[in-house]
């Protein structure tokens, strides 16, 4: 059964994770919006849902990709990764990697806004949630 709610996308890049002061070299095998297929010449020691820092070097003299990532499926040398949270712009450089590298760029762009959606209906809902009320004694 099929779990994905993005596309994947072929890219090949070489990278860190870092889980617990942990440095592993790693090199991303495929991307979607929300995830990555993330592998290693070495046993990666991450269990399933614990967080990591995945940095990608995409372009020389640029800033990297930083994403924090949560292990969704590990295998010895692989893991799966979904993503958490995006430093600085990552997620919008991120994007227009996907842009580049796509054989679907109509399934990318519906893709990116229901995650726009989902996030601002997220917005709206957090901002409406009720303060909890003082009591003064």
């Amino acid at each position: 059964m099929e779990q994905r709610r993005y596309h994947r996308v072929k890219y090949s890049a070489p990278g860190e994770l870092v889980h617990h002061e942990i440095k592993y070299r790693c090199r991303l095998e495929n991307v979607s919006l929300r995830g990555a297929l993330i592998s290693a010449d070495e046993c990666l020691m991450v269990p399933l849902n614990e967080s990591c820092r995945l940095t990608l070097p995409l372009e020389p003299g640029k800033e990297p990709l930083i994403i924090t990532v949560s292990v969704v499926h590990c295998f010895f040398s692989m893991v799966g990764v979904k993503f958490i949270a995006f430093a600085g712009d990552s997620e919008l450089r991120l994007l227009e990697l996907l842009k580049r590298e796509t054989s679907e760029p109509d399934k990318l762009m519906q893709e990116w806004e229901s995650l726009k959606k989902e996030s601002s209906v997220t917005e709206e809902e957090t901002a409406s949630i009720p303060e909890a009320a003082v009591a003064i004694f």
